[in-house]
Order: C-alpha cells, then sequence, then structure tokens
C-alpha cells in the first residue's frame, strides 16, 4: 500500500507549463530528462458516488497491455495547506469490471472501501484523456521530488473540460521541504491550488454539483 504526498495547483494554459520551464527557481533543481506519457483512464463508482463521498477513488487504464484498477483514498487533516493531498493507493489487474473489487481486495484494500463497493453496482461515470511531462527535482538535503506537468480532458455526459496541473510528488525527504519549495513556486507565479477533485469536476460537467 504505497503512500503520497502531493501538493498540486492550476495552470492557466499549456503554454504557461512551458514558461514555468525556463524559470531558474525550477531549472537549477533538474538533471534528468523528461519523460512523456500519455493515457486514457474510466472513472468507476456507485451510481450515487458512495465511493466518492468517502473520499475514494477508483479508476481503470485500458491501454495497458494489462487491464489495471487502481484505488485512491485522500487523507485530509485540519491543517492542511491548500492543495496538499495525503493518499493511500493501490494496484491490481482485473478481468473485467465484475472482478475489480476482488483484485483490489487481495492486494489490501481497506475494509472502508469493500463495505461499499463489494456486491454493488459500479458504473462509469466519466473518463480522462490525460497527458504529462515529468522529471525528478533534486533539491537541497536529499530531498527528492517528482514534479509532472498534467494537461487533461474529462469527458462526463458528452461535454468536455480541459485542465491543466502541476503536481509535485515528495519522493523522498521532510514533508515540510516539499511544502517550503512549493510555496515559493506558488508566490513566484501567484498560482492556485488544486481544491476540485476530479470526480469533482465531473459532476460540474454533469450538472449534480
Amino acid at each position: 500500500m504505497p503512500s503520497a504526498t502531493r501538493i498540486q495547483y492550476d495552470l492557466p494554459s499549456e503554454a504557461f507549463m512551458d514558461e514555468l520551464l525556463t524559470d531558474d527557481l525550477i531549472l537549477r533543481y533538474v538533471k534528468d530528462n523528461y519523460k512523456y506519457s500519455k493515457h486514457r483512464t474510466e472513472f468507476y463508482d456507485t451510481p450515487d458516488w458512495k465511493l466518492t463521498g468517502a473520499m475514494f477513488s477508483m479508476d481503470v487504464d485500458r491501454d495497458l497491455s494489462i487491464p489495471t484498477v487502481h484505488l485512491a483514498q485522500a487523507r485530509i487533516t485540519p491543517d492542511n495547506l491548500p492543495g496538499l493531498l495525503h493518499g493511500d493507493t493501490w494496484t491490481a489487474p482485473f478481468e473485467s469490471v465484475d472482478t475489480m473489487v476482488d483484485a483490489l481486495a487481495h492486494r489490501g484494500a481497506p475494509l472502508s472501501f469493500l463495505s461499499i463497493a463489494r456486491g454493488a453496482e459500479l458504473v462509469c461515470h466519466f473518463e480522462i484523456a490525460h497527458s504529462s511531462k515529468s522529471t525528478t527535482l533534486y533539491l537541497p538535503d536529499r530531498t527528492r521530488i517528482c514534479m509532472s506537468f498534467d494537461s487533461s480532458v474529462i469527458y462526463a455526459g458528452g461535454k468536455e473540460g480541459r485542465s491543466y496541473e502541476l503536481c509535485m510528488d515528495l519522493l523522498f525527504g521532510e514533508e515540510s521541504q516539499l511544502i517550503t519549495y512549493c510555496q515559493q513556486i506558488r508566490e513566484r507565479f501567484g498560482l492556485p491550488p488544486v481544491l476540485l477533485s476530479r470526480e469533482m469536476k465531473a459532476r460540474r460537467l454533469l450538472g449534480e454539483e
């Protein structure tokens, strides 16, 4: 059960991503070439979004040679900074939608998830076409951060919604170092934190929020 610590910021456009990459506040910590990826995912929940209500997100990546289901659970604490997210993740290959929950159970998915999803109807509420450009930032004190520029299109109910985000995932080091560095990024470029989850964005497209 890998855990994640992430800070996300909204970006105004794809062109703005390239502008960030030329700034010394980022450039000085880049040593490796950028990695590029594209994939399309389907997001599943009960018809009444019970998993989302319990802070779970379940999506399926069918671009892989073996279909894979990903489950994430966010942990929100009272002292969270805007845009800061803690979470746990589980990943499992599966054969059909009917076997997704059992596949995750074998990988240690929590009882709080199984009590909602096992035996429940699961439907695909929306899809996301996602492309990313990522690299590792080598900060002082051996702090390592995965920096990713993400461009996404949400497809829900015949509508589309586009978003651009800067994601910072702590790979190694103290969380305080991640927070301090991201605050510098935010102040330099005036970036607003990501406050809406993918599910919340999709529900807005569907007119449910």
